[in-house]
């Protein structure tokens, strides 16, 4: 389910590039094709990667105090700001085609991990709820 938002955000993320198709009669249907499913391979490529860092900070924050939940809850804003400010920093401070690569690929895991983290954290809450849910109902007690 995380891997498939992930894929998905980058298909959104992808929209702008398949509008170009639709109103340049010139591009054939292949080219579509190729832009689509490369979009989904990236997608695809940054979950498989970003997997076991977000399955390790779920563990710490699980087993770990206030402190790792706390970062927790700032990790899907954290991720995207950090992600901004590096996108920023390529045009303030104009670094060699090495540097810029690596900046990419920084900006390409933290908008990815924001969404994964968000998804893989939300699953774990809605099935957190449903148990405290369900624990409720069968004690016979109301909300409170």
């Amino acid at each position: 389910m995380t891997t498939a938002a992930i894929v998905a955000a980058f298909m959104v993320i992808s929209l702008p590039i398949v509008a170009v198709f639709f109103i340049d009669k010139a591009i054939i249907a292949s080219d579509y094709a190729k832009a689509v499913l490369f979009a989904a391979g990236v997608g695809l490529a940054v979950s498989v990667f970003i997997f076991p860092i977000a399955f390790g900070f779920e563990r710490l924050v699980m087993r770990g105090g206030a402190t790792w939940k706390v970062l927790a809850a700032f990790a899907p804003i954290a991720s995207p700001v950090a992600a901004v400010l590096i996108f920023v920093s390529l045009f303030k401070f104009q670094p060699s085609t090495v540097v810029s690569n690596a900046f990419a690929v920084a900006i390409l895991f933290f908008m990815g991990f924001s969404v994964y983290w968000l998804s893989l954290w939300s699953l774990s809450a809605v099935r957190y709820g449903a148990w405290r849910f369900s624990r409720r109902m069968s004690r016979g007690r109301r909300f409170g």
